[in-house]
């Protein structure tokens, strides 16, 4: 006990110091200090810090609990478990060190495209990739070197048969004909990889230089950062953006853009306005406001209006069991599907759009049929015509087991790309007007019962980009007679379980990244 008292004394006031550097409270003069000079520093002294703990952790280890007073016996236990969790900590921050360092340039500089997308023209990957930045990371240093309109890294549109001419996904197709797959459409996979990939490979050419990752935020995720750092204001035009007024304005904005000059021009100043000042603001942030922005991120990421793609493997990796990676999650669920919708319009309806997902379960013996109706409601106001409509694609991505499955959905006339491994999709086109008009989609198919041991399935069901909460009731018919009822949101990704005696709706993979916590408190 002694031995483990002096180890502990030894570490604990270096470990306090390490803790503060990393999360000094605000008003401490840290803010200057870059992310990455601060890791460096933690990283410098930590060693040594760890080896006392070890130290510590083997003395306490060699205490037999039993001749401890009764009184003192539970406070050794948790002292001693105190002690593990530190160096478990300890050994996250070391793991974490090599990424961080990667991201921020700590091994020469690195270039990240910024796609910025318009959920209120939702696609596939979130939304209209309509704006983009591109950020430098060299040596903990963050610059915005670059921000433009998408078209300007889409121009010139090939034609077929001319050379750079890239064959569109179907559904794209069938409304551009002719014309070359282009950048600001690049984002229509559900699979956040596969649009990184595709956005890196028509944004290259026309920026000139090697990209090493791709991120995309929605004006929901922009929203949330002003929230978070404070109100920008918009040169020229007397607006002060706030985390409430951001979505809509834009939105405002960008509909009367149609037929108004100053409303067009309201759009491109907010949207230039934002991206340099909300981009200092993060990386001047003061370490105690860390923890909020990454639990904001988490929040972001887990609702996916963040993603992110690196192509280095080890910091992808990483980004992917944080949860923020936007990957289809097929591979993690016995069961598993996800609603998918591409506004093909040129609409900004789906600010205005809503859904109800209602989701029948059947057992009839060793087949789980599945029936999921979705009431998408499209409350665009009437002055708003021609433009009020949604003209959408639909797919419904479901497990590749599945057999007997159909929609009510208008065919595609050109097939989409493949889906991704493990999967089968449903797919087709619907159009409705806004002011109220509706529409039921509706999707069928059965898979195998895979129920556990305990008798229970779970279908993972994954959310798409860009929505926000759509409502949700889930009716369980278990082929005994019995039914159970579940409501909820589709804000996140859920967990359906079907249980002998009840279903519950549950939420999936959310974001965990986190500073680790360096202290024994």
């Amino acid at each position: 006990l002694s031995e483990m008292g002096m180890q502990l004394a030894a570490a604990g006031q270096d470990l306090a110091d390490l803790d503060g550097l990393l999360l000094k409270a605000p008003g401490s003069g840290q803010g200057a200090k870059t992310l990455l000079t601060i890791i460096n520093d933690v990283q410098s002294k930590i060693g040594s810090v760890r080896t006392q703990l070890a130290g510590a952790l083997k003395a306490a280890d060699r205490v037999e609990v039993g001749v401890l007073p009764a009184a003192q016996q539970a406070t050794f236990t948790r002292g001693r478990s105190t002690i593990a969790q530190a160096i478990t900590a300890i050994d996250q921050f070391v793991a974490l060190v090599p990424i961080v360092t990667e991201v921020l340039g700590g091994n020469g500089a690195r270039t990240y495209l910024i796609e910025q997308v318009n959920p209120a023209e939702l696609r596939p990957g979130g939304g209209f990739l309509g704006t983009y930045s591109v950020l430098r990371a060299d040596h903990g240093t963050l610059q915005l070197i670059k921000s433009g309109d998408a078209v300007d890294l889409s121009l010139p549109r090939r034609s077929i048969g001319q050379a750079g001419y890239v064959t569109a996904p179907g559904p794209i197709r069938e409304l551009t004909g002719n014309y070359s797959w282009v950048f600001f459409d690049s984002n229509f996979s559900p699979d956040f990889p596969s649009n990184a990939a595709s956005g890196e490979f028509f944004a290259q050419p026309h920026l000139g230089f090697h990209v090493d990752g791709v991120i995309s935020i929605d004006y929901y995720a922009v929203a949330r950062m002003i929230a978070l750092t404070g109100p920008i204001g918009v040169p020229g035009f007397g607006i002060t953006l706030t985390g409430d007024n951001l979505v809509p304005l834009i939105v405002q904005n960008d509909i009367n853009a149609y037929t108004d000059a100053r409303a067009n021009a309201i759009h491109k100043a907010i949207l230039a306005a934002v991206a340099g000042p909300l981009l200092s603001r993060i990386v001047t942030l003061q370490p105690g406001l860390w923890p909020n922005l990454l639990g904001a991120l988490n929040d972001l990421a887990a609702s996916r209006h963040l993603q992110a793609y690196f192509n280095n493997a080890d910091v992808e990796k990483a980004i992917d069991q944080y949860g923020w990676s936007g990957i289809q999650k097929v591979a993690s669920a016995a069961d598993y599907m996800m609603e998918v919708e591409a506004n093909l319009g040129s609409t900004k309806a789906n600010y205005f759009v809503t859904r109800h997902y209602a989701v029948d379960l059947t057992r009839s013996g060793d087949t789980l049929h599945h029936t999921v109706t979705v009431d998408i409601y499209d409350n665009m106001a009437y002055e708003y015509r021609p433009y009020e409509y949604y003209h959408a694609y639909i797919r419904m991505y479901v497990n590749a087991k599945s057999s007997s499955y159909s929609s009510n959905l208008v065919p595609p006339r050109y097939a989409n790309p493949a889906p991704p491994a493990g999967t089968q999709v449903l797919d087709g086109w619907m159009n409705i007007h806004g002011y109220g008009h509706d529409k039921l989609v509706v999707f069928q198919w059965d898979t195998p019962w895979q129920a556990t041991g305990r008798g229970q399935e779970q279908i993972y069901w994954q959310k798409q980009p860009g929505t926000t909460t759509d409502k949700v009731d889930v009716t369980w018919n278990d082929g005994n007679g019995h039914t159970y009822k579940v409501s909820g949101d589709l804000s996140q990704d859920r967990v359906i379980t079907l249980a002998p005696t009840a279903v519950t709706l549950t939420q999936g993979q959310i974001g965990t990244a986190q500073l680790p916590n360096l202290s024994l408190g």
